[in-house]
């Protein structure tokens, strides 16, 4: 088979159901618990496609632990730290980069022999398509021929920071320097990618204006229903959360706005008002938030479930940002009542029952509401299982990235 570049628009369709692949994930770890996005895109993607029937192999730097892998089913796996395949001998495998791609290899520091040994496994495992998961990662398709060649972004990053800049304040300035070195590297490596995969139609737009390609698929992020389902928890009264990655910038300046310009209004109406945060490496700047005002930090929780179920609502104030939230179709499975900016909605499927407040008055106004009408959180709750799991599963987003891999291959389904 040979390698195809398909210039149409982004596919959402699902069409008919295309013959078994063979299919390599490319990451460099695995990590357990999964607290980036790119961890449960890579888990739950490989999940929907082997259980669709496609035979699935992953490759990772270091081996994942066993928790990472449970309920995986992989029809292969391969190491660079056990050397599994071997890594070929210089010259086996020509790596073929141009002048910028190169530039870009040397700048996120991955070396030559990682590439050759992505190849090997493509070989190893006759696969019909490597998908490549994560930022740094397009390197490594510099040495696979002959197959498909995927990039699963999920966010647009240039997009992911553009988003962040604010021309009246100063500090956001800082944001146009990663936006024009990612820009550029996206330019660099799309001559190399036969498929791109992101989470929304605003996240494929963006990148087609960065790199004039049309290569794109629309692949939404689905949740695990039985994961993260209702439980009989008691929540605490007047109590709301927050989740996710505490170092990632549009959920620290989320955090930030509630905080600075919502929460003082709430708790001047509502005294006994608590906000508990959870989530994995936070920065010192949420770690100085916390400790006053009704505002607690939990780090590094094992486990989310019982402690979001706890509280009474969900609150996702993000400012900044694009994409889909894995936080908000774990709120919703779980049953919980959600809050959030107007830009959370964009790129949901459906008619997501989630209430929406702009302005730090709204937002605290829709929030003492919610505390003060049960039936009404009850109703949110169950209508919000109730769509994430019709419109938000993995099995639908593995259709959704199939459908673009057929239309790659110009082989009929």
């Amino acid at each position: 088979m040979t390698t195809a570049t398909c210039e149409d628009r982004p596919v959402t369709i699902q069409g008919a159901k295309p013959r078994p692949r063979r299919i390599l994930f490319v990451k460099e770890r695995l990590a357990w618990p999964r607290s980036s996005g790119h961890d449960v895109h890579a888990f739950h993607s490989m999940k929907a496609l082997a259980d669709a029937g496609h035979s699935v192999a992953l490759s990772t730097l270091d081996r994942p632990t066993d928790a990472a892998l449970d309920g995986l089913t992989l029809a292969a796996r391969f190491s660079f730290a056990e050397r599994t395949p071997s890594v070929p001998a210089e010259g086996a495998i020509p790596v073929q980069l141009t002048k910028w791609q190169e530039k870009f290899r040397s700048y996120w520091g991955i070396d030559r022999e990682k590439i050759r040994w992505v190849a090997a496994a493509a070989n190893a495992f006759h696969a019909d398509g490597v998908v490549v998961v994560g930022l740094n990662v397009l390197p490594y398709l510099g040495g696979v021929t002959g197959r498909l060649r995927i990039w699963y972004a999920a966010d647009e990053w240039v997009w992911h920071h553009l988003s962040q800049w604010k021309w009246t304040h100063v500090g956001s300035w800082k944001e146009l320097k990663p936006a024009l070195v990612k820009g550029l590297y996206e330019r660099a490596y799309a001559s190399l990618l036969d498929r791109v995969w992101f989470v929304s139609d605003q996240d494929a737009r963006a990148y087609r204006w960065v790199t004039g390609r049309r290569n794109s698929d629309v692949v939404p992020n689905g949740v695990d229903a039985e994961y993260f389902a209702p439980g009989d928890e008691i929540p605490i009264p007047n109590s709301c959360t927050f989740w996710g990655r505490l170092d990632f910038g549009p959920n620290v300046q989320a955090i930030e706005w509630f905080i600075g310009k919502v929460w003082p209004r709430v708790r001047a109406r509502v005294p006994d008002a608590r906000l508990d945060i959870f989530g994995f490496h936070p920065t010192a700047a949420v770690e100085r938030l916390a400790g006053r005002d009704g505002i607690s930090l939990t780090p590094n929780v094992s486990d989310l479930r019982p402690e979001v179920r706890a509280r009474m609502v969900a609150v996702f104030p993000f400012v900044s940002g694009g994409g889909i939230k894995n936080k908000i179709l774990e709120a919703a499975a779980m049953g919980i009542p959600v809050l959030a900016t107007p830009r959370v909605t964009a790129g949901l499927a459906g008619d997501p029952p989630v209430v929406t407040a702009e302005s730090p008055g709204d937002f605290a106004k829709e929030l003492i509401q919610l505390w003060q009408e049960a039936p009404r959180r009850t109703r949110l709750g169950q209508a919000a299982r109730d769509w994430v799991t019709a419109n938000h599963t993995w099995s639908a987003a593995a259709r959704a990235a199939l459908a673009g891999f057929e239309s790659a291959t110009r082989m009929p389904a």
